[in-house]
């Protein structure tokens, strides 16, 4: 409702003054334009491109402020809110001198034209309501400004840091879980390059590549609509980069972010920059159930090994299970003993002798 009075006050305010210098124009100059009557000919015609100009400038600020304020989170708006308040008090405060100037009358503004006389007392509104605009835009620049660098000097302290995540972090998905149950702490930053290559992948003709695009779409819109405080979408760009991976080592860096990813590579290359890195598989595979040698453990042998002799078969959490005499209990679930246990850069690998059969 705000926006819209602010908006309707624009819109008047360009027409009024397109009107008075239309008059004003075809009544000082009168010989210039060959017109029946040019003063109401002009005077329309400039009211109009007043009401034109003013309105599309109306509705873009009113569509950038909504944009604005939909994709900032509630405690950035609350300090913005305290800039804001800052800004007119200190506007008010150096400009009174102005104020005073203005209307005792010691800088009266004298026009000769009654119809531009007629715009006066709305020069003298517009000058003091152009500085609170200014120094309020400054003071919530400012502010945001502060708490950007407060929160970088914060970062090793006790303020958690945020996360920058990636579109195969996304795609994967566990990261929404692990941040549901709050073993994440901080914000969740999905930079807006990241969300338009999901987008270009949801808009694939292949399908695979749209099922996981759409999917990490859908994962994004349901934490932004169950956590809007704490899932941020980072305007930040940078046109002289082209490549996502490249632009999500520099976010990180320049922001001092934490990054999520599942990509091996984009780990290594990140952790060069001195960017501290969680791959969820590697959490995963910090999670799995720890065997010892001795220890007996069921498992159902799905196919041969390597070794004629070998079976392979799968725990739960996807642990391979490689039994050193399985090859002929293809199909059969069986009682292992653990005998080894080998942990790789996939995963670990646990090595068994089988026991009882079951």
């Amino acid at each position: 409702m705000i926006f819209q009075l602010l908006r309707s006050l624009l819109v008047l305010t360009g027409t009024i003054v397109g009107v008075a210098v239309g008059y004003a124009t075809a009544s000082d100059y009168p010989s210039m334009i060959e017109l029946e009557n040019p003063e109401l000919t002009l005077a329309a015609l400039l009211g109009f491109i007043g009401y034109l100009l003013c309105s599309i400038a109306g509705r873009e600020l009113h569509m950038w402020l909504e944009s604005q304020i939909e994709h900032t989170n509630s405690y950035e708006l609350a300090w913005g809110a305290v800039g804001l308040l800052m800004g007119l008090i200190s506007a008010n405060l150096l400009f009174f001198p102005v104020y005073f100037i203005m209307y005792k009358g010691l800088g009266e503004i004298k026009v000769d034209n009654k119809y531009l006389a007629s715009l006066v007392p709305l020069f003298n509104l517009m000058v003091p309501l152009t500085f609170n605009l200014l120094f309020a835009y400054l003071g919530v620049k400012i502010i945001l400004r502060y708490r950007r660098y407060q929160s970088k000097i914060n970062a090793e302290g006790v303020t958690a840091r945020s996360k920058i995540i990636d579109t195969s972090a996304i795609i994967d998905g566990r990261f929404a879980d692990l941040f549901k149950l709050g073993f994440l702490e901080g914000n969740i930053l999905v930079p807006r390059f990241v969300v338009n290559e999901l987008q270009f992948l949801a808009d694939a003709g292949d399908d695979l590549k749209r099922n996981k695009g759409r999917k990490g779409l859908n994962t994004l819109n349901q934490l932004k609509t169950d956590f809007p405080d704490h899932i941020v979408i980072a305007e930040q760009d940078f046109a002289d980069i082209a490549e996502v991976d490249a632009k999500l080592v520099r976010l990180a860096s320049d922001l001092n972010a934490i990054m999520i990813t599942q990509d091996y590579n984009l780990k290594k290359v990140a952790e060069l920059d001195k960017i501290q890195v969680l791959n969820l598989n590697d959490l995963a595979n910090a999670l799995k159930p720890i065997f010892i040698s001795g220890e007996d453990i069921e498992v159902k042998i799905v196919k041969k090994g390597k070794e004629p002799c070998q079976g392979v078969g799968f725990l739960s959490d996807g642990t391979m299970v490689v039994v050193e005499d399985g090859g002929e209990h293809v199909g059969e679930t069986v009682m292992t003993t653990v005998s080894n246990i080998l942990q790789t850069g996939a995963g670990r690998m646990v090595f068994c002798r089988i026991g009882d059969k079951k």
